[in-house]
């Protein structure tokens, strides 16, 4: 068949192609009848197929470019993009498939958990029965004024209004704080690939800095402050810190224990659910950052401390019961959508 009878042979298909792409333009492929539809896909099939040897022809770019149109038009209408939904997908995210995530990975959160407690733990006894180790866990800039000199400055500039920053000032302090927290966060998660010991190891690191400052500003007198000054921000941070050390946790898991199947194949199945736990935890740490950036950074006499304390204490329940408590649809079974051309 040469060009010339190949134009003749396929032109009426095409313009009939053409026809029935208007009429489902004009609504959609769903509202032509059964006997139409079905057409409309073999016509795309015979016009991708004739594209094809129009190509191989060496036809004019003129027939090639309707050519492409039709098919691309066809292809729209059979395979369509699905809707973007972006409010509404991030709402069943955190509605539904973070808190889910969460919960299906508790007992690795309890892991996680524990080596924060443990570090706790051995940053407490640590100064209880050695002063001087304030040197090694406490970091430099808190070593330069005794808590109680500290909380003294701290107190009498909020009362002469020189420690309040502006909105410019606030905005650019919390934006400082959630990049920053965010990105220990994605190292936190990253490090756990190496079978998730580093990731341990640094959640317990923070938890001998936390008991460690704690145990100074208790042992200086100056103890309630240093609750009202680290709770408000910290009991979502650290909760985001422990969901982050969970999903480093899971890539861990995904090395260690690849179930008998490839390695690189659990990985990947390990990191789909840490993502979302990461994407949540995101979420948990710019809140954190800007209460850190503002609450927690304004003290006595503007906020009473055992005020800032009993928000804390609210704040915590409210994002556990979130995460935890929370009553969730039932799980839907996902089937593989069924293309249009299986009409």
């Amino acid at each position: 068949m040469n060009l010339a009878e190949f134009l003749e042979a396929r032109r009426p298909a095409w313009r009939e192609m053409e026809s029935l792409l208007a009429q489902a333009e004009a609504r959609d492929l769903v509202w032509l009848p059964h006997d139409r539809a079905r057409r409309f896909v073999d016509l795309y099939r015979r016009t991708s197929a004739d594209l094809v040897q129009a190509r191989t022809y060496g036809a004019g770019a003129e027939l090639v470019r309707y050519l492409e149109t039709l098919v691309a038009r066809g292809y729209s209408l059979l395979y369509p993009a699905p809707p973007l939904g972006t409010w509404r997908a991030a709402g069943r995210f955190f509605r539904e498939r973070f808190p889910r995530a969460v919960r299906r990975e508790s007992r690795a959160f309890l892991v996680v958990g524990g080596a924060f407690a443990g570090g706790l733990l051995l940053g407490g006894l640590a100064l209880r029965f050695d002063p001087e180790a304030a040197r090694l866990f406490v970091p430099p800039d808190h070593q330069l004024l005794r808590p109680s000199e500290r909380v003294a400055r701290d107190e009498a500039a909020e009362r002469e209004g020189t420690r309040f920053l502006d909105a410019h000032g606030h905005a650019a302090f919390s934006s400082f704080l959630f990049t920053h927290n965010i990105g220990v966060s994605i190292v936190c998660f990253a490090i756990g690939i190496a079978w998730g010991l580093p990731t341990l190891l640094l959640v317990a690191w923070h938890g001998v800095f936390l008991a460690a400052l704690a145990v100074e500003y208790f042992r200086d007198g100056v103890g309630v402050f240093f609750l009202a000054w680290i709770l408000p921000h910290g009991v979502v941070e650290l909760t985001a810190m422990l969901l982050a050390g969970t999903a480093g946790l899971l890539l861990g898991r995904g090395v260690l224990w690849p179930r008998g199947r490839p390695r690189g194949e659990r990985l990947r199945e390990e990191a789909r659910g840490a993502l979302e736990i990461l994407g949540g935890t995101a979420a948990l740490l710019v809140l954190a950052g800007v209460i850190e950036g503002t609450v927690s950074q304004v003290h006595e006499p503007t906020l009473s401390y055992p005020l800032k304390i009993g928000m804390a204490l609210v704040l915590l329940a409210l994002v556990h019961a979130y995460l935890w408590l929370l009553p969730l649809p039932p799980e839907e079974a996902h089937s593989a959508p069924r293309a249009l051309s299986s009409r």
